[in-house]
């Protein structure tokens, strides 16, 4: 069984009081992953709320047939698959272990019926959520703008 240390490590749940964390261990397992694997495809069906328990996860999207993007790199204590606890039906990036890894594995349904259940809970993991979303969309839009300002067309505007 997961530990209340093991989710303390996330920022998710650094903040939960004890039984609040009890709660949400009592319905959290751990699934290996060999470097590689795939935990989950872009477009399937989103079920499952992810910790890094050890290792390292990448988070990819497919801009064509033939080129992958890492969007993202998680180590340790990151979560990942929100979708399954934002009303999402669907992941919208694929995630694979870079490494040999220990996830935390929480079913987004459970979940939502404890977040429901105890309003408190609630409130503390999507204010969290919204935290670390927020910070996404501010690197991703640095990474877009890094990107665009490199574009030759842009340049050719600037002239």
């Amino acid at each position: 069984m997961i530990s209340r240390d093991d989710l303390r490590k996330s920022f998710i749940f650094q903040t939960l009081p004890d039984r609040l964390l009890d709660a949400v261990c009592h319905i959290a397992t751990t699934r290996a992953c060999d470097e590689g694997e795939q935990i989950y495809g872009e477009g399937e069906i989103s079920g499952n709320l992810y910790m890094v328990l050890s290792g390292g996860v990448l988070i990819e999207q497919d801009i064509s047939d033939e080129i992958t993007v890492n969007v993202g790199n998680l180590d340790a204590g990151e979560c990942f698959g929100y979708s399954s606890v934002m009303g999402e039906s669907s992941f919208t990036a694929s995630a694979v272990a870079s490494e040999k890894t220990e996830l935390v594995v929480i079913n987004g349904q459970e979940l939502l019926k404890l977040m429901e259940k105890n309003h408190t809970l609630g409130y503390m993991i999507q204010t969290q959520v919204i935290r670390i979303m927020s910070q996404r969309i501010e690197r991703r839009t640095e990474q877009f703008l890094r990107a665009l300002s490199t574009h030759p067309e842009i340049h050719d505007l600037k002239k």
